[in-house]
């Protein structure tokens, strides 16, 4: 694994999608997203951070939003963390008739609310942010202690910039234009995002410079290459998860 903060990792052997843990501020770990699978290897890396830190069992499983390379693998991590309670966005979880929330066939413990830029504080180190647009229940934590925001997809980053999702895969580009403006006004000083590498230094002024940029009209041949890049890469981590 590799130390962010003195109370933050991020997971490398998650697949899918960039896995963190972080210490809740209770002495309990809170992980956030699951990537496509768990394997036992990321089950190691979240026992050697208690084991080094002194932490207690995983209590939290904080969900950024429901696309599968995200939440794949929380009926696998719930298995091995049973009494962890998830937290998730509420337009991203359905109800039953007893009006008990789900998420990918798991419980959600706690539902935050889904209006945009509203906080709810889940833990003494951790709150969560609704930012709606890439999915309707898409959520951003910022850990105030460690001065960390994680982001999920709201934000990717590549070695030197960042960058947005592409228009085709929000569920509503317009509400997710306004979201990424919200995150600027809050992010905290460090990024830790769904995809890419971590941001050490002036986050939420980089946000900003994003949000500012409009968005650019792409040809055919361009949402060609971009689209078969993307089966490409799909078809490679399905290859790896075998």
């Amino acid at each position: 694994m590799k130390r962010i903060t003195s109370n933050v990792w991020q997971l490398h052997s998650a697949h899918g999608c960039n896995v963190y843990a972080v210490e809740a501020g209770d002495k309990k770990l809170a992980v956030i997203d699951c990537g496509l699978r768990i394997s036992e290897r990321v089950i190691t890396e979240i026992n050697e951070i208690q084991i080094e830190n002194s932490l207690r069992e995983v209590g939290y499983i904080l969900v950024t939003h429901k696309h599968r390379d995200h939440i794949g693998g929380l009926s696998s991590l719930r298995k091995y963390f049973p009494e962890a309670k998830i937290v998730a966005g509420e337009a991203d979880c359905f109800f039953d008739t007893d009006n008990q929330s789900w998420i990918n066939d798991n419980p959600v413990s706690i539902v935050v609310s889904g209006e945009m830029g509203s906080i709810t504080e889940l833990t003494p180190n951790i709150k969560g942010l609704a930012l709606p647009g890439h999915t309707m229940g898409s959520l951003a934590f910022i850990c105030e202690k460690s001065g960390v925001t994680f982001t999920g997809d709201a934000v990717i980053s590549h070695v030197n910039t960042l960058a947005r999702p592409l228009k085709f895969l929000n569920a509503d580009d317009t509400l997710y234009l306004e979201s990424l403006k919200t995150l600027a006004s809050l992010a905290t000083d460090i990024g830790a995002p769904g995809h890419g590498f971590i941001v050490d230094h002036s986050f939420a002024e980089r946000i900003s410079d994003l949000a500012e940029q409009p968005r650019q009209k792409m040809n055919p041949s361009e949402a060609y290459r971009i689209i078969k890049g993307l089966i490409a890469f799909i078809r490679l981590r399905r290859r790896k998860n075998v």
